[in-house]
């Protein structure tokens, strides 16, 4: 199921790349060769840019391809790297729920207020914003259940019960 939404994301985030790069060719077209720059070309992009980021950025965190600093982590071992983890996972959890929330709260204040060119609402941007950071989440919950259970082991593999 996951790697399913790992897909849709990563063709996601394609697509919105390639449409923004669809609308960069055409506005440099349109203004350098044909000298009639377009009034939505700029916008579009801007809008598939967002979308793009924040769609891939979902897929990378699901690699594990942020950038990460492991100094403490890699000088600890057993159970003491394995409770640091899951406390860091927590304070990231506790991180993106607010993120997730105040992107919520983002589209609903920008809801009435539209693009200059496009004409659509400023939702629209956000809301990529908010499906990307719901993607991490899944993700991060996901690894974060992966973490418990070789904490669980852990306790398990030593006799003790936990």
């Amino acid at each position: 199921m996951v790697t399913v939404l790992v897909r849709i994301y990563d063709i996601g985030s394609l697509v919105a790349f390639l449409g923004m790069m669809g609308c960069i060719m055409i506005e440099v077209f349109s203004r350098n060769i044909i000298h009639m720059p377009t009034t939505w070309a700029e916008e579009a992009s801007r809008f598939f840019c967002v979308w793009t980021v924040f769609l891939g950025s979902a897929g990378a965190w699901y690699r594990g391809s942020h950038i990460v600093i492991h100094v403490l982590r890699s000088r600890l071992a057993g159970r003491a790297k394995l409770f640091l983890q899951i406390i860091v996972e927590i304070l990231t959890a506790i991180f993106l729920v607010s993120v997730w929330f105040g992107g919520l709260l983002i589209m609903k204040i920008n809801y009435p207020v539209k693009t200059t060119a496009l004409e659509i609402s400023i939702t629209y941007f956000y809301l990529g914003l908010f499906l990307g950071v719901t993607g991490i989440i899944v993700f991060h919950f996901n690894a974060m259940g992966e973490t418990i259970r070789q904490l669980k082991g852990s306790f398990a593999s030593s006799g003790e019960k936990g």
